[in-house]
């Protein structure tokens, strides 16, 4: 057995996986019987402390909040949209009027089959009840200017309001922008800005002051950092640094705290096996 735990830590450190000791990552169990599937996090700016998060495809239309022990204080229902494939969740202020906003990522599509997909955009609302709806969503549909695909990772430019969404089976993933402001009334279009030399990308996110961006595969956690003025397209130009990361059965989810100071990962239930939400400082 330790022969074989030897070999599985060599062969991640081949594969470039940032290893982790016990003491610089926490997490507790998230027990909610709904949160089956967790495929999106995000944290709150309205009320620090707080995750967003939500289940993937023909779930309900359901974004779920989480407090840092895993415990789920409130739900909140999306009226008058569906979940078709919801993979990633995003907190960003309005340019405009600088209200924070949450962006639900409607952009699962395995079988590249869609002609668009759509994100959900309502403003963040107090949590003044254990369950509560929105009804003013702003319903962005969405279509890549290279055809359909499967994608798992949204950010919004905390900077700009540009939405990117990251492809998720190419060989090379692509990085597609959305620019600010996005309409409501007709089809936006997504141009690819970049390539990344990985797959399987299952989230993104990035920090508040938009300096740092996170990209999760199944097997690592890769950080650009921004500078200055820079464009995400030159920042992704970048060399990333490899994270530290808790391999998980089914990671589908990163996101910063509040203040960029560390990063959350979660995973979903798998079997009998509850749903962890991982904290690195």
């Amino acid at each position: 057995m330790r022969n074989n735990a030897l070999l599985i830590v060599l062969l991640l450190i081949v594969a470039g996986v940032a290893l982790v000791s016990a003491g610089s990552v926490v997490h507790d169990t998230v027990d909610d019987a709904e949160l089956a599937e967790a495929s999106g996090l995000a944290s709150s700016l309205l009320t620090p402390g707080i995750l967003y998060t939500h289940n993937d495809s023909g779930g309900a239309p359901t974004v779920y909040t989480l407090n840092r022990r895993g415990l789920v204080p409130a739900k909140i229902n999306l009226q008058g949209v569906s979940n078709r494939d919801w993979e990633d969740i995003a907190v960003a202020r309005d340019p405009r009027t600088q209200k924070p906003c949450v962006y639900v990522g409607d952009i699962g599509d395995n079988s590249a089959r869609y002609k668009s997909v759509f994100v959900y955009r309502f403003e963040e609302i107090p949590l003044e009840d254990t369950l509560m709806s929105v009804s003013r969503i702003d319903k962005y549909e969405i279509a890549y200017e290279d055809g359909p695909r499967d994608a798992e990772a949204l950010l919004v430019d905390p900077r700009s309001g540009d939405i990117c969404i990251i492809s998720k089976r190419e060989e090379q993933v692509g990085v597609y922008l959305v620019p600010y402001p996005q309409s409501t009334d007709k089809v936006n279009q997504a141009k690819k800005i970049a390539t990344l030399p990985y797959s399987w990308v299952t989230a993104a996110d990035i920090s508040p002051n938009g300096k740092y961006i996170l990209v999760k595969t199944y097997t690592n956690i890769y950080r650009y950092k921004r500078s200055g003025s820079q464009t995400l397209a030159r920042a992704f130009a970048k060399k990333p640094k490899i994270m530290p990361y808790k391999l998980e059965q089914q990671g589908e989810a990163v996101a910063w705290d509040h203040k960029g100071k560390g990063y959350f990962t979660l995973s979903e239930r798998v079997g009998s096996t509850p749903a962890e939400l991982y904290y690195y400082k």
